[in-house]
Formats: structure tokens, sequence, C-alpha cells
């Protein structure tokens, strides 16, 4: 899978697209729901829905291309927000923590909104 990862401002090297994407960390989501348990033994679960901003997207690659995982490292250490754009959607959020370890780069993406619409 493909992923974009871009500055939300123009920078003239702020935009790196990650090719080999491992999939698994893009899809997950919650519900804004939560379980208390009642005295007779039951739950009360007050569901409140989904949204895009209770979403982390985490992003991970093989570091093949150090200047593509230097490219993430200083948009993530630069901007408070980036723009990340996947197969499903276009988001903007704040970055999280990064990790290179055994040859993969990893980065967290804690959604704020989607903006495609």
């Amino acid at each position: 899978m493909n992923v974009s990862i871009t500055a939300p401002l123009f920078d003239l090297e702020g935009h790196v697209w990650l090719t080999d994407v491992d999939p698994d960390g893009l899809a997950n989501f919650e519900r804004r729901n939560s379980r208390t348990p009642t005295l007779d033994g039951l739950a009360a679960i007050p569901d409140f829905g989904y949204s895009d901003s209770d979403r982390t997207l985490t992003i991970s690659w093989p570091a093949i291309d150090r200047q593509k995982v230097e490219t993430v490292m200083r948009l993530a250490k630069t901007y408070n927000r980036l723009i990340v754009a996947t197969e499903e959607g276009c988001f903007l959020g704040a970055p999280g923590p990064f990790s290179l370890r055994s040859g993969e780069a990893q980065i967290q993406i804690l959604v704020e909104k989607r903006i495609d619409g």
C-alpha cells in the first residue's frame, strides 16, 4: 500500500511518498462508547457513534531509502500537524511516536480530522 505524508504548509522538501506500507496499521478504528456495570448484573453501554478523530494511523514501512526516513523524521519534528493520504482518504493529524528498528520505520499519526470530504 502507498501512503503520502505532506507538510501542512509550503515546504520544498515537505512531501514523502511511502511504498510497501504495512496495511494493518491503517485499518484500526473504534466507536465512542464505554461499558459500565449495573447493579442488576447487566451493563449500560452508551454509544456516541464513530469519528475519524478517534483513529491512530500506524504507518510502518521498510527503511530501505534513508532519505525518505529522514524526511519523515524532519516533518515530525518540524510540524505539529501533517497531512496523510491513504487509499481510504486524506487526514490531518498530529505526529506521534516515531521508531526505527531492524530495518523498519514506523510513525503514528493521531488523526484530528478527515479533510477529503
